[in-house]
């Protein structure tokens, strides 16, 4: 099973963040798009395009399942809240799931053109602050911690994780 997953909206840090954690436990990171990806071949965008975000959904909720099941840090999409399937399995899960959590302005400016996130290219600052708002209740629906980064620094993110979870005691357990 999955040591930490990371969830937010995109652009709150969860790759990032998600990285760092992987280093300093010494486990695997997955995050949920790039396995999306991989599996299915193709680009996001593309998937997109191809099955539209329905399907992508579906997707991500096979992807999800998987990697809930692994002992990684596990990234997880901006959209996986979305899904009440995915929340389930979110809340159900016996490992920390993290809020990293962001004012809906900063989280447009880092993901603003990023033409990779079919969900953001089309929208301005007032759409995303609405995205942000339909889905801040998702999140906090399956989060057992809430960590804002709006103004820290990736390392103090990861040094705050590490202050509330023990994950030297948690990987001994899970071993």
């Amino acid at each position: 099973m999955a040591s930490v997953v990371l969830v937010g909206l995109m652009g709150a840090g969860k790759t990032t963040i998600g990285q760092l954690l992987a280093q300093k436990t010494q486990l695997d990171l997955i995050d949920l798009d790039q396995k999306i990806v991989a599996d299915a071949g193709k680009r996001i965008p593309d998937i997109f395009e191809e099955v539209g975000e329905i399907g992508f959904r579906q997707l991500e909720t096979q992807a999800l399942r998987e990697s809930l099941a692994q002992n990684v840090i596990l990234s997880t999409g901006g959209g996986v809240v979305t899904q009440a399937v995915n929340r389930m399995l979110l809340k159900n899960c016996a490992v920390p799931v993290v809020y990293l959590q962001a004012d809906a302005s900063v989280l447009y400016r880092r993901v603003c053109g990023d033409n990779n996130r079919p969900i953001a290219k089309n929208l301005n600052l007032q759409g995303f602050q609405d995205l942000a708002q339909k889905r801040a209740d998702f999140y906090e629906e399956v989060s057992d911690l809430t960590i804002k980064t709006d103004d820290t620094t990736p390392d103090m993110v990861t040094a705050q994780i590490f202050s509330v979870y023990n994950f030297g005691e948690m990987n001994q357990l899970l071993s």
